[in-house]
């Protein structure tokens, strides 16, 4: 009786965190290249005006990107508003060279808060654009990116 109560404890806190995940989605680059000119764009329909919400970055990089930092722009563009941009940067690798965020052989997988709370004005179709703002083009090491929009 006490393992099934257990159990089902963590099955609801389980389903709790899921709930306030809304959208989560990656976009592979062939090659694991990354060029200036591929901008994955996610498409959101946004429904809760109400709550704010937190946007992460989502990014899986091999051991062979060759700097400990990656900057990105973010583009937000709303149902009838302009598109906004932001710059974020965004730390992957110790000063020692030690990656940071889980591994599975040579890829290691971080998500980072971009914006941690949002709240957005209209019900509506978002666009989020993600761009590498990077010397290198196209930026080798990088195997995806991607949007998690979750719920505060």
């Amino acid at each position: 009786m006490k393992r099934a109560i257990v159990l089902l404890s963590i099955l609801l806190i389980f389903s709790a965190c899921n709930r306030s995940k809304i959208f989560d989605a990656y976009v592979a680059f062939e090659n694991n290249s990354w060029s200036v000119n591929n901008r994955p764009t996610f498409y959101i329909d946004i429904q809760d005006t109400i709550n704010s919400h937190s946007i992460y970055f989502n990014v899986r990089n091999t051991g062979d990107y060759a700097y400990a930092n990656l900057f990105v722009l973010l583009t937000i563009q709303g149902p009838q508003s302009k598109a906004e941009t932001q710059r974020f940067e965004f730390k992957l690798a110790e000063k020692d060279g030690k990656w940071l965020g889980s591994g599975l052989g040579d890829i290691y997988s971080n998500q980072m808060k971009m914006i941690p709370s949002l709240k957005f004005p209209k019900k509506g179709v978002y666009s989020f654009t993600i761009e590498q703002n990077m010397r290198d083009n196209p930026l080798q090491g990088i195997e995806d990116v991607g949007i998690k929009i979750a719920r505060n």
